[in-house]
């Protein structure tokens, strides 16, 4: 007998504008912005990739979503988390990357009544969407982790 997964556990975690929803799979963990390593002059340019983490003595690519969409402003970086989300096609050069991320992660079920896709919200360059969404009424970013896994492993 077969069972219909209703809901898909997920975490709700927020930026600096937007909101990123990620399943709770993904994430294996956020942590406190420390052990981080900016790139030279990371406030006044505008690379995505803007520096590294150390995290279970391993060197973690730590990416900021809104450069990879063309905003520049990263706001006070130091009040920053770390997002550390597994990649999801098994590269060894890559297997994490760490995303920027502002606040406590809220977990939700996500399912077919308290979600919808927004097709018509994408404005702009929006490299390292995969989808924007809401749930519960609140507008979140999906990020593409193959996109970035792509980027950062061909960098």
């Amino acid at each position: 007998m077969t069972e219909t997964v209703k809901d898909v556990y997920s975490f709700l975690v927020p930026m600096l504008d937007d909101s990123l929803l990620l399943p709770n799979t993904v994430i294996a963990e956020i942590v406190p912005f420390m052990n981080v390593s900016l790139d030279d002059d990371i406030e006044n340019n505008d690379h995505w990739k803007v520096g590294t983490v150390i995290w279970r003595n391993q060197t973690i690519p730590v990416v900021a979503i809104e450069r990879l969409q063309g905003k520049k402003d990263l706001g006070d970086i130091k009040r920053s988390r770390i997002a550390i989300c597994y990649t999801l096609n098994g590269n060894e050069e890559v297997p994490f990357v760490a995303l920027m991320v502002r606040g406590i992660p809220r977990l939700v079920p996500v399912d077919e009544e308290n979600s919808e896709f927004i097709a018509d919200e994408i404005q702009g360059q929006d490299d390292g969407v995969k989808a924007w969404v809401k749930v519960d009424g609140k507008k979140a970013l999906i990020p593409d982790l193959d996109f970035i896994e792509t980027k950062l492993a061909s960098a």
